[in-house]
């Protein structure tokens, strides 16, 4: 009897499996925390790419379920992981589909629903209704499709889901007051460092709907690495935001580093469900004519604010007065 990873095309077998690693390692990176829709993403290509290479050798009996064993093997996950992530694709062929509110725990319930049309029904109520997965696996239970009415289910595929725009989502000003800043020279770094330290306080103040996706973000343009100080996304628009954190006056210079980095963004990392990456710009100060000046025609995808931080004690300010004497 021959072995198992003799009968599979090795060479395509390969490829795959440094693909889906590759897929597995950058993207599950990516889902730090709450971003779980890149994790949602990252499942479906996974998914997407294993059907494909199945489907090159579809003359071979079983031949998608030796390729999952050896997946399995090599790259030490779950079997059951593999075969949701088939089964995701195949229920989600089209990646527009997918809905950014959901999670990938949502959709492991929802893939469960053989009906599309019940399905869809499912995906309405927990966006409208904000349930977690537990309730939408509690709904599914209970067969609420079945105890709805005709006329209910065409009224909640009728009405409209939620949308948030860019505008309503970022304020002029940014109030920081859990963050005090003692190094003169290196403001920035030790902003950028009280700002990740407490990121729940971070996101809060952002407002709703936003993750932390990570810090120090590479880039490589012509040769030459650069680091986005912080990369976010929110769920609303939905989008990956960029942001650039600067200790003193923010000048045209800054936007249009912000300007290329988007740019970059945009034709590199953004999905095709997602709408077009955002830069925001925070601040100390920001001058109103340059600033007005340098964004013509890009008001929609750089946002420029400022920050106020926490003042430093009167203990701290009577020291910082002696050594001045």
């Amino acid at each position: 009897m021959k072995n198992e990873k003799q009968i599979i095309d090795t060479k395509g077998y390969q490829n795959l499996l440094q693909e889906v690693k590759g897929l597995l390692d950058s993207g599950l990176k990516k889902a730090y925390k709450a971003v779980d829709n890149i994790k949602v993403q990252t499942y479906w290509q996974v998914g997407e790419r294993i059907v494909k290479e199945e489907l090159k050798y579809k003359d071979r009996a079983n031949y998608g379920e030796y390729l999952i064993k050896n997946l399995t093997e090599d790259l030490k996950i779950k079997k059951r992981l593999l075969y949701r992530s088939v089964q995701f694709y195949n229920t989600y062929p089209i990646v527009s589909a997918l809905q950014t509110q959901l999670s990938w725990y949502h959709y492991l319930e929802l893939i469960r629903v053989d009906n599309e049309k019940e399905r869809k029904f499912y995906e309405q109520k927990t966006i409208q209704n904000s349930w977690g997965y537990r309730e939408l696996h509690k709904q599914i239970e209970s067969k609420l499709y079945e105890s709805t009415s005709p006329e209910e289910i065409e009224a909640t595929f009728q009405k409209k889901l939620p949308t948030t725009t860019a505008l309503e989502v970022f304020k002029n000003t940014y109030d920081f007051n859990f963050v005090e800043l003692e190094n003169k020279k290196e403001k920035e770094k030790e902003l950028e460092n009280k700002l990740v330290a407490n990121i729940e306080k971070f996101l809060n103040e952002l407002g709703n709907d936003f993750a932390f996706v990570g810090r120090q973000i590479p880039i490589k343009i012509d040769s030459q690495t650069h680091s986005i100080d912080l990369v976010l996304y929110h769920f609303g628009i939905p989008c990956k935001i960029l942001v650039d954190l600067k200790s003193g006056k923010i000048n045209s210079n800054h936007i249009g580093q912000m300007n290329k980095y988007v740019a970059y963004y945009k034709k590199n990392c953004q999905y095709e469900h997602e709408k077009d990456t955002i830069g925001l710009i925070i601040g100390k100060e920001a001058g109103k004519e340059e600033i007005e000046y340098a964004l013509d025609k890009l008001e929609k995808q750089i946002f420029i604010a400022t920050y106020k931080t926490k003042l430093p004690s009167d203990e701290k300010i009577k020291k910082a007065v002696k050594k001045l004497k």
